[in-house]
């Protein structure tokens, strides 16, 4: 059961690989349109922009914790590199819910504008060798 879990995981990470670069990308693009609109004074529709971009937020960080431990096994180094990310992605998310929580409209937007956007945008330097990796571990 526990292999036939594996399997099915790695076979949907697999999938997912091939559209995660262009996810992130978009998520990163949302993020400063986020901040930009708050910029801009229009705080409601950030917010709201924000609220519904935490779910797809929520998928990729998924994505990335199950990939960098798929990958752990047969790519470790890149495994690791992966889960490094995954880690400084979760610090940035801290920073946002951080400046929520105060209610820091100045530090929520930079913190989407300097952090987790940026941060975001940096998971195309690894989308390659994350679907080349997951795709090798799916041949053996």
């Amino acid at each position: 059961m526990l292999v036939h879990m594996n399997a099915g995981a790695l076979e949907l990470a697999q999938r997912t690989a091939s559209s995660a670069g262009p996810f992130a990308a978009s998520l990163a693009a949302d993020c400063s349109q986020i901040a930009l609109a708050m910029r801009a004074g229009a705080i409601g529709d950030a917010l709201d922009a924000f609220d519904s971009t935490a779910s797809r937020l929520g998928r990729f960080l998924t994505f990335v914790v199950v990939a960098s431990e798929l990958l752990g096994h047969g790519a470790p180094t890149l495994g690791a590199v992966l889960g490094d990310y995954g880690r400084r992605v979760l610090a940035c998310l801290d920073r946002v819910q951080h400046a929520l929580d105060r209610g820091d409209l100045v530090g929520l937007t930079l913190a989407l504008e300097h952090g987790l956007g940026p941060t975001l945008g940096e998971y195309c330097g690894y989308a390659e060798q994350v679907e080349r990796g997951l795709d090798l571990r799916m041949a053996a």
